[in-house]
């Protein structure tokens, strides 16, 4: 009952505090305009002035904005979006800056669009909680299933070829189950397999992390933190934007927030960094294979000092 009050708490929290804050855009005009701009919704709109549409094209091709504007004297002659990007900030965008005025009817064009088979945008966010649940609950599963595992790290045996090999055929999976749904298919086929298997290793080698120190309960902290609360502020359906800091930071932090910008970037946005994104990942993945490494190493020095054959 505590868990579910803390979690109820926690969505209510995050679902009651949901505005734009500091929403990144570009402008096409002088830096007098962009201030202009952003002073006019304050607080909601963080705006960078660009010198032409290509520039402000590439900033979102770079994921560095959500959208743009073009400046006149009479207000906002064109507005750039893309729904690829996020489809909440693409609408609030529509609803605000592209809302025809006395003076002028904005133009809206589509730079960034979702593909035909995912007009609602929720593709990413199905494959994330398919990556968490894959990662969290199947731990405990898998190793059920191989309880009697062979582990001897002298001749660089591990359990962690078990979660290696776990998360290459998981990858490889969710990659042809893509392929089959036409999701994100844009992107190579190569590159959808590597994103999946990285981030399933991140999520599985963590999880079973926590599994080596906590027991089955490692599991379930796994399952609350990533799948639970990690996926609900992820960005998947609402932008970190439109979050309370604390759950915008949280969220961008935990493996679900890394996983979807990672996506979001291979899928749609090839030009893009994901440079932090894989960072965040192959923290949580470097730090689960670093505490297994240790406990695998310590476990066999006991069990070779007492002369019992090393098992996992």
């Amino acid at each position: 009952m505590i868990v579910a009050l803390a979690l109820g708490a926690a969505y209510l929290s995050i679902g009651s505090s949901q505005e734009p804050r500091d929403l990144p855009i570009a402008a096409v005009g002088t830096p007098q305009a962009a201030k202009a701009l952003e002073a006019s919704a304050p607080g909601q709109l963080s705006v960078q002035a660009v010198p032409d549409v290509a520039a402000a094209r590439r900033a979102i091709d770079e994921r560095d904005v959500y959208g743009a504007v073009v400046l006149s004297r009479t207000g906002v002659q064109e507005l750039l979006i893309a729904p690829a990007a996020n489809l909440s900030v693409s609408n609030f965008l529509r609803k605000t800056l592209g809302q025809a005025t006395p003076e002028y009817v904005p133009r809206i064009t589509d730079v960034g669009p979702l593909p035909s088979d995912d007009s609602s945008g929720l593709d990413i966010a199905l494959l994330v909680q398919i990556l968490l649940l894959g990662g969290t609950v199947a731990v405990v599963g898998f190793t059920r299933l191989t309880p009697r595992f062979k582990g001897d790290p002298r001749r660089g045996v591990l359990p962690l070829t078990s979660l290696a090999g776990y998360s290459i055929l998981f990858g490889l999976a969710l990659t042809l189950m893509t392929e089959a749904f036409g999701v994100g298919t844009d992107a190579a086929f190569l590159e959808r397999f590597l994103a999946l298997t990285f981030i399933s290793a991140a999520v599985s080698a963590s999880t079973a992390a926590l599994v080596a120190l906590l027991g089955p309960a490692g599991s379930g902290v796994a399952g609350v933190l990533y799948f639970l609360l990690g996926a609900q502020i992820s960005g998947a359906g609402s932008a970190p934007e439109f979050l309370a800091p604390f759950w915008s930071d949280l969220g961008q932090a935990l493996p679900a927030g890394a996983a979807t910008s990672l996506l979001r970037s291979v899928f749609y946005f090839p030009q893009s960094s994901t440079g932090e994104s894989i960072a965040i990942l192959a923290a949580y993945a470097g730090a689960g294979l670093a505490v297994l490494l240790v406990l695998n190493l310590v476990t066999a020095r006991r069990r070779g000092s007492a002369g019992v054959p090393v098992t996992a």
